[in-house]
């Protein structure tokens, strides 16, 4: 009689999940959230407290059980200490599930690319540490959606594109504001102050603005007078061209 092979997996998934319109998450992503035992999945926490986890509400969304989803919080402030404590706790307790179960499929999503700006780096590098693989299923970056709303080329011919995650040197602004090519500035209430300026000395680029795209709360406007007197979330997103 031929034994039944038991299959083990000993990887751990990074599976991103996109900027946020269950429809942009790839097949391969969103099959690997189907098989996983353990999906592990931040909630944003402020200073005005513990928010619904827009990661989690999405994959329920997408027919993921309830009882797969693992829920961490993530404190998010210009204060990085808590947040890199949630990840060495995500890593630790991913990892001991891993080695408790070595049957066990598990799954840490990321938003937009889990290669791109993501807490993945953070927890990945904890996780290899602690001797485990690690695999990352790729997605679309956020900014890549923005575009996609905006219409148009991102970057096409012999044009550059700059991405800036919300903090650089002075140096750096005024590199980027004076190229004849397109930046994308992350996180844009990191630089709420720098941007708006900018737009004032740097009249003759075009600007873009985005919030939540793909959810919801989207917003987008390319009218600088309204970008002027908006309050940026975390999660905005501006897009500057040379005319």
């Amino acid at each position: 009689m031929a034994h039944l092979q038991t299959i083990i997996y000993t990887m751990i998934y990074f599976v991103s999940l996109g900027p946020g319109d269950p429809e942009l998450i790839t097949l391969k992503a969103l099959r690997t959230l189907r098989e996983a035992d353990y999906i592990y999945t931040p909630v944003p926490v402020s200073r005005k407290g513990r928010h619904t986890s827009k990661a989690a509400e999405m994959m329920l969304s997408l027919g993921i059980r309830e009882e797969q989803i693992q829920l961490y919080d993530l404190p998010m402030s210009k204060d990085r200490d808590g947040a890199l404590e949630a990840y060495d706790l995500v890593a630790r307790t991913a990892s001991q599930k891993q080695q408790d179960e070595p049957d066990a499929r598990i799954a840490i999503v990321a938003e937009g690319d889990c290669g791109f700006y993501s807490s993945s780096a953070y927890i990945g590098e904890q996780i290899e540490q602690a001797g485990l693989a690690t695999e990352q299923i790729c997605g679309v970056p956020a900014f890549i959606a923005c575009n996609g709303r905006l219409g148009g080329q991102l970057v096409q011919l012999e044009e550059q594109c700059t991405v800036i995650p919300g903090e650089a040197t002075e140096e750096e602004w005024v590199r980027a504001w004076q190229s004849a090519h397109t930046i994308v500035v992350m996180k844009g209430s990191l630089c709420e102050a720098e941007i708006k300026s900018a737009i004032t000395r740097y009249p003759d680029r075009k600007w873009h603005y985005f919030e939540f795209v793909g959810m919801p709360k989207e917003y987008i406007t390319s009218q600088t007078s309204d970008i002027l007197e908006r309050e940026f979330p975390y999660f905005s997103i501006i897009i500057s061209k040379c005319r």
